[in-house]
């Protein structure tokens, strides 16, 4: 079973209260453990005027001047993960008075939604670790959700947000140290419980490179139909390639590596065991989409997909590319990346560092906005 975060929905018909929703002096800003001077880095770099306020491993805030931002603001960056207006902070060795402290704030009252999660604790997949609601959080949302006063449209705690919902933020720095804070639901992360989607599978996964891709197509908003043709370059073991079978598309993977054998057994799939400049161009000529998990440098995925789009029979409709991170001050190349990815015929280009990302980040592109329209039809 898997929560949809992305499924239609409609915009909530309580309004804001501009006396309540109002920017504070500070936002904060969700990253990956381990992320943060390159994410302070790239914030400050588009939002200059910002100012570096308090930072800890995964959490980090900014002082921002009045009128700077609106409420509904947008960050310009790859690397934060979700982000809100910061409204305080609570220290007790005893959750309990921290919870009565937070029923005071008018906003958390008022709020659509409460998000209760902790700052990542170390790099996503290590020690089993993925970003999002764990055990911790679980508790202290259940201690504030029995807390609530009887009403008859409580907050939804831990629930993914509608569209321009307003959410009240409880991040667990520490057992003993939440900060506080909202933000509205004006993008597709910023409605997940900490920027994470949560996914439940019982079924075995063959790669963490399911879970990324899923994540990619739900943030970006594609949908892969059956029917669709779709290449890997970089498949090996078949995590991505397991999801887009389940999907109905037709697979091909291309690896000089091995592929589990229920990948390979698959009507639907074909494996080309090459490496990527060994493949001949006319393969790719019935390809609609393109995802590339290479372990490469990023300027070698776009090259690599360069070369491949130059074939003039090739009309590839869209791009999920994974950009390597071998140092993670690569991000300052972004804008160059985004702009190569567009001189080769896709219009629109996002780029976020998923939550099932590790050193990395993902791209993903259009070549217009009817192709990402038609993506969403359903046969």
């Amino acid at each position: 079973m898997v929560t949809d975060p992305t499924s239609a929905v409609p915009q909530t018909d309580q309004t804001m209260d501009d006396s309540i929703w109002q920017p504070s002096g500070f936002i904060f800003v969700i990253c990956q453990h381990g992320a943060e001077a390159a994410t302070k880095l790239e914030i400050l770099s588009n939002h200059p005027d910002l100012k570096l306020s308090f930072s800890r491993p995964g959490f980090i805030t900014f002082k921002v001047e009045p009128g700077m931002l609106p409420v509904k603001f947008n960050l310009k960056s790859t690397l934060a993960r979700t982000y809100g207006w910061s409204l305080g902070r609570l220290e007790n060795s005893d959750a309990n008075p921290m919870v009565a402290e937070l029923l005071h704030q008018p906003t958390l009252l008022q709020a659509d939604r409460i998000h209760v999660y902790q700052r990542d604790s170390m790099l996503p997949g290590k020690n089993g670790f993925e970003p999002g609601v764990n055990a911790l959080a679980s508790t202290v949302a259940e201690k504030i959700e029995t807390a609530l006063p009887e009403s008859d449209s409580p907050p939804m705690v831990n629930r993914v947000a509608r569209v321009d919902q307003t959410v009240f933020d409880v991040v667990l720095i520490e057992p003993n140290q939440w900060w506080f804070g909202f933000h509205v639901a004006n993008t597709t992360a910023g409605r997940w419980v900490g920027g994470a989607p949560q996914f439940e599978t019982t079924q075995e996964v063959f790669s963490r490179a399911y879970f990324k891709l899923k994540e990619a197509l739900l943030w970006s908003g594609l949908h892969i139909q059956p029917g669709d043709i779709c290449v890997e370059l970089g498949s090996s073991p078949g995590g991505a390639c397991q999801l887009m079978l389940e999907l109905g598309a037709t697979v091909i993977g291309i690896d000089p590596a091995e592929m589990e054998q229920e990948i390979l057994d698959h009507e639907n799939f074909t494996h080309i065991r090459r490496r990527v400049n060994e493949v001949k161009h006319r393969d790719f000529k019935p390809v609609k989409w393109l995802i590339a998990d290479l372990n490469t440098d990023p300027q070698f995925t776009i090259d690599t997909v360069r070369e491949i789009l130059n074939y003039e029979q090739v009309n590839i409709k869209g791009l999920v590319l994974t950009m390597k991170l071998s140092d993670l001050n690569l991000t300052k190349k972004v804008p160059t990346m985004i702009s190569d990815v567009k001189g080769l015929g896709f219009k629109i280009v996002k780029t976020r560092q998923l939550a099932f990302n590790r050193r990395e980040f993902c791209l993903v592109a259009f070549r217009n906005k009817f192709v990402l329209r038609d993506s969403r039809r359903t046969t």
